[in-house]
């Protein structure tokens, strides 16, 4: 049976992990805390079968100084920010994700910011604890409007049912609409600058790559309604943030939810100036995937990857 590394756990993931019971045999070798060196990482991990993976990066100098190594499971999605794909690939190790982990969590988490901004929470919690009873403007009442999710994924089908759920009208935009007609009757599927000419809400799931990265443009962003609301715990590098500003700024749209951003952290510079001094932004450190039961379900299906993969049971391989 394998030997586990598990070289950069959180203090919550590793007391998780420990409170398991592993199947015979299998030799857990966990270290917590951040990795901040190739050699740290290479220490750590040189006799291992296999690597669950937190946020180290598995390089090519890595892969070469760990010869048993097997499978790197990762704990999250994506998993090419953190693995060398191709020499993995050349040394024939085998990379995991953990998809669907988050779905519900994420999709909670924009309802949470939809909420927040047409309710305009933050602005009445500053005041409140400042002192002031202060209860204008007032805010939005969600249902009857109209919601449109660009992307139809695991967490906007999510997002679907809990919107319909609150008595809003919902929209949405899919290159495989066919797909999901039936069982999601309730949807009305649209083209994407249609979404963006009748929706009150517009709520990004894509993931990022080469043919999304800036699809939410200006063109796209300049055609919403009047007041409308923007929500995006996808991925900052969908949309045009300096045009999402400048309509903010304006006041054209109610107000912006954002989990996600261009450049992450938001530490400094202009989106630091702009963004964070609006009253109508509500802002998370990209925590839409961040709750007790994701994080379980998330570990679970990361050492179910290694389990499966030595039983000769293959799954979630990415690489």
């Amino acid at each position: 049976m394998p030997l586990i590394s598990y070289p950069d756990a959180s203090p919550d993931m590793a007391a998780l992990l420990q409170s398991w019971k592993l199947p015979g045999g299998v030799t857990l070798a966990l270290e917590q805390g951040s990795v901040d060196s190739e050699q740290v990482l290479i220490e750590r991990c040189k006799a291992a079968d296999a690597i669950l993976l937190g946020w180290a990066k598995v390089t090519r100098g890595v892969m070469e100084a760990c010869p048993n190594l097997k499978i790197v499971s990762f704990t999250g999605i994506g998993a090419a920010d953190y693995v060398d794909f191709d020499a993995a690939k050349a040394r024939g190790i085998r990379v995991a994700n953990t998809p669907g982990y988050g779905d519900r969590t994420v999709a909670e988490h924009a309802i949470a910011l939809l909420f927040a901004v047409s309710r305009q929470v933050p602005r009445f919690d500053a005041a409140t604890r400042g002192g002031k009873w202060v209860q204008e403007p007032p805010g939005l009442e969600l249902k009857g409007k109209r919601i449109g999710l660009v992307g139809f994924g695991p967490i906007a089908r999510e997002m679907a049912r809990m919107a319909l759920g609150l008595g809003l009208e919902v929209v949405a935009w899919t290159r495989n609409a066919g797909k999901y007609r039936r069982s999601f009757s309730t949807v009305k599927f649209v083209d994407l600058a249609k979404l963006f000419d009748m929706s009150d809400i517009v709520s990004l799931h894509l993931s990022l790559n080469s043919a999304t990265a800036g699809l939410i443009d200006a063109a796209l962003l300049n055609r919403l309604k009047p007041g409308a609301i923007v929500i995006n715990t996808a991925r900052g590098g969908l949309m045009d943030y300096d045009c999402l500003e400048k309509l903010l700024a304006e006041g054209r749209l109610y107000g912006a939810g954002l989990d996600v951003f261009p450049d992450e952290p938001v530490a400094g510079g202009a989106l630091k100036s702009r963004l964070t001094t609006m009253p109508n932004a509500v802002l998370t450190p990209h925590i839409g995937f961040s709750s007790a039961a994701a994080m379980e379900r998330m570990l679970r299906i990361a050492v179910d990857n290694i389990l499966g993969f030595f039983a000769g049971k293959p799954q979630n391989i990415v690489v």
